[in-house]
């Protein structure tokens, strides 16, 4: 009897009936505990002692000790399960791993040699003389292969044996067409079948060659992203939904490579790459300079190799990122010493140290930031060609904060505008897709999605999706180089529904199409190529289409679309900085919109509301609050947007006059606007300024064509909507 936990963060006691049965180091890594000599017939208890206190993790990986790169978050959050086996079976306590390990070599189109060793326990009193039989069967089914060895294995002891396979004409693994086998393997004690493990594998050979890197012999550009293990609603205690989310985000992108950073991911995301074609940079945890405990980061790494071993996606094993090149020697030669052929790699922000120092790494990468931290944009382009290999790369954006395009600025962890990273995201994707493609044969983005870490606002902001997995704007410029043959037509910055500045500042389109046409309020369509785009250095950058049309004052529908059926529409409005904000038009559903105090205009925004997009009218990084999922009948509302109403001296009356029978709803922090207002049972949670995920009170009051309606001053944040009943027969 076994127990077998798939990640506990960090520090793991377990118990079993008070009998210490081990502990282990690692929060990313499994581990397997043999209970058997703890028990009792009868109830059993169970007991795990879980910390992640900085003092009892200093030697892990990460060490709980020095900057933290991402949160540690603690308990048991990953599955946990309890295995009971017969005397005989295969050694679950290897590092963790399964005991049976699959390893393919001299693969190509016509044949593929397939040895697979396996461990072999046998827990009772006398010798055994066991039969391990593995079979391989194809992607339909189809038995291809099956071989069997004689294991002889001395009672209370551990053997080994190998089975080899010619494979002829494999099915190859691949990028475009991910071929997977089925393994199966089985120990019989005479006519007894007494344990089986099945294991999917496949063929392919991946390698290194002149700096250039190889799939099945052909060469292939590596462009990926990272990606945490976290999400904003669950954190690191993630669902396979939200993975399985995850990584459609990753196919629909378009990326080839994803690096699992910074520590090894649940088994589920490795399967998920295998399924879908993504090749894998895998990860150690070996993510501060602390000086960890050698052995005990050894162990680690050696269950990341041994427990995903299998998985034809990981092509890499990285064994740090950041540590200033402490401890990477025996991490590396760990590493190599338990999988020869898969690279192992190191990302680096401090260069190389060379070979002689670095035996064991085959491939020193790097995070450069260049045009965030320091420096201008275009300086990334003579960075990335003179380090080749880029673990990681980008800029922070928070969907809250905007410029004008035409002066995009930014200060880091205190204002991000998605304008200023759609300049970095123009630059990077130019240099690494068009101008220096062979150049950079490796380049990852950081990062997927946004995560928890003391930066803005507690937050990392440099994902392409939010940490809900909102699609920044960035996201879509990748989408659109990564898949040229599908169509990608995109608006940017429209959560800027409101513009103050420049009033020809433009409208910035993303789109892979050869050409575009945009119109303005029904006006005539102005058409543009694709390559026209110039930046403000003077550089040409594809995909990216900038009209210095003037929007006027007040509601302006914008339409791009490249004459074949792929368009996108956003609706922007225009308020120059001297003028008070337009009253509502008269199709729409209010009037006379007055705000009691003069700091805080009112403006009826006409389009319907969204989940997670900002209400307020202030892009500065002072109201970041945006909705959440809507409340239920809040669906296709309008919203009255204010700068933000928490703020001190912003107390105001907001009052206006229904042209129509409509609902009229307040989402509060706080106390309700009273009667004739009533509190609703919906569900209802927004982000507050510090973009944490708070609980709000929907109030809802059914007014009636002709009245006039008053919401009081109130404390904390607030947002008016307001949705026209739609009576039947209209």
């Amino acid at each position: 009897m076994y127990v077998s936990f798939e990640g506990v963060g960090t520090r793991a006691d377990v118990y079993v009936n008070g009998t210490h049965l081990g502990r282990h180091m690692g929060a990313f890594t499994g581990f397997t505990f043999d209970a058997t000599p703890a028990l009792v017939r009868g109830e059993n208890v169970l007991a795990v002692r879980a910390s992640n206190h900085p003092q009892d993790t200093v030697d892990s990986l990460p060490s709980g000790a020095g900057k933290q790169l991402y949160r540690m978050y603690g308990g048991i959050y990953r599955r946990a399960w309890l295995i009971k086996t017969r005397a005989a079976h295969f050694d679950p306590l290897d590092h963790g791993s399964s005991g049976v390990y699959a390893t393919p070599s001299n693969v190509t189109a016509a044949s593929a040699d397939l040895a697979v060793r396996a461990r072999v326990r046998n827990a009772s009193r006398g010798p055994l003389s066991l039969r391990l039989d593995v079979r391989l069967f194809d992607r339909d089914g189809q038995l291809r292969e099956g071989e069997w060895r004689q294991v002889d294995v001395p009672a209370g002891q551990v053997a080994e044996s190998e089975v080899k396979h010619r494979v002829s004409r494999p099915q190859l693994w691949s990028v475009a067409k991910p071929s997977l086998y089925t393994l199966q393997a089985e120990l019989w004690d005479g006519d007894h079948l007494v344990d089986a493990l099945t294991e999917r594998i496949g063929f392919r050979d991946f390698r290194m060659s002149d700096g250039r890197f190889l799939l099945n012999g052909e060469p292939i550009l590596l462009r990926g992203v990272g990606k945490h293990q976290e999400t904003e609603y669950r954190q690191a205690a993630v669902t396979d939904d939200e993975l399985r989310e995850d990584f459609a985000s990753l196919k629909d992108l378009g990326v080839n490579f994803v690096r699992l950073a910074h520590y090894p991911h649940a088994r589920l995301e490795y399967d998920l790459a295998d399924e879908l074609g993504l090749l894998v940079w895998a990860e150690n945890g070996h993510s501060n300079s602390w000086k960890v405990d050698p052995g005990v980061g050894e162990t680690i790494t050696r269950e990341m190799v041994r427990q995903h071993y299998n998985h034809p996606s990981i092509v890499m094993w990285s064994v740090g990122n950041e540590t200033a090149f402490v401890r990477v020697n025996p991490f590396a030669a760990a590493a190599k010493a338990d999988d020869p052929q898969r690279l192992v790699v190191y990302a680096s922000n401090t260069g190389v140290q060379g070979r002689k120092r670095q035996p064991h790494l085959d491939l020193i990468a790097h995070n450069t930031y260049r045009g965030w931290y320091r420096g201008e944009p275009w300086d990334f382009e003579e960075r990335a060609v003179a380090l080749r290999y880029v673990a990681e790369s980008g800029g922070g954006s928070v969907i809250t904060n905007h410029t004008d395009h035409l002066a995009a600025r930014h200060a880091v962890d205190s204002f991000e505008p998605e304008e200023y990273r759609q300049e970095l995201a123009e630059v990077h994707f130019q240099t690494v897709f068009r101008d220096h493609a062979q150049e950079v044969p490796l380049y990852l983005v950081w990062i997927l999605r946004d995560f928890a870490i003391d930066k803005y606002k507690g937050r990392n902001t440099k994902g392409l999706l939010t940490a809900a997995g909102f699609r920044k704007d960035a996201y879509v410029l990748y989408q659109s180089f990564l898949k040229p043959d599908q169509p990608v037509v995109h608006i940017t910055s429209k959560t800027r529904f409101l513009r103050r500045g420049l009033p020809d500042d433009g409208i910035k389109v993303y789109s892979n199409r050869p050409s575009l046409s945009l119109t303005l309020d029904g006006g005539p369509p102005v058409r543009m190529d694709n390559g026209a785009f110039r930046h403000r250095n003077g550089r040409r950058v594809d995909n990216v289409f900038h009209w210095r049309v003037a929007l006027r004052e007040g509601r302006n529908v914008v339409r791009v679309s490249d004459g074949a059926g792929h368009e996108d529409t956003a609706i922007v409005y225009y308020n120059a900085p001297d003028r008070p904000p337009p009253q509502p038009s008269p199709d729409e559903p209010i009037e006379d919109l007055r705000s009691s105090n003069p700091r805080v205009p009112a403006l009826l925004i006409a389009q319907e509301v969204r989940a997670q997009w900002p209400f307020y009218s202030e892009f500065d990084g002072t109201a970041d609050n945006t909705f959440d999922r809507l409340p239920a009948g809040t669906e296709g509302a309008y919203w009255i947007s204010t700068p933000r109403l928490g703020k001190p001296g912003h107390r105001t009356r907001i009052g206006f006059k229904l042209r129509a029978d409509a609902d009229v709803f307040v989402m509060a922090t706080e106390a309700g606007p009273g009667p004739p207002f009533v509190r609703m049972e919906a569900a209802c949670t927004w982000r507050n300024n510090d973009l944490r995920l708070v609980p709000c009170r929907l109030f809802r009051h059914a007014g009636s064509s002709g009245e006039r309606v008053a919401v009081p001053p109130a404390p904390g944040d607030y947002v008016v909507l307001v949705r026209p009943r739609v009576t039947k027969g209209t």
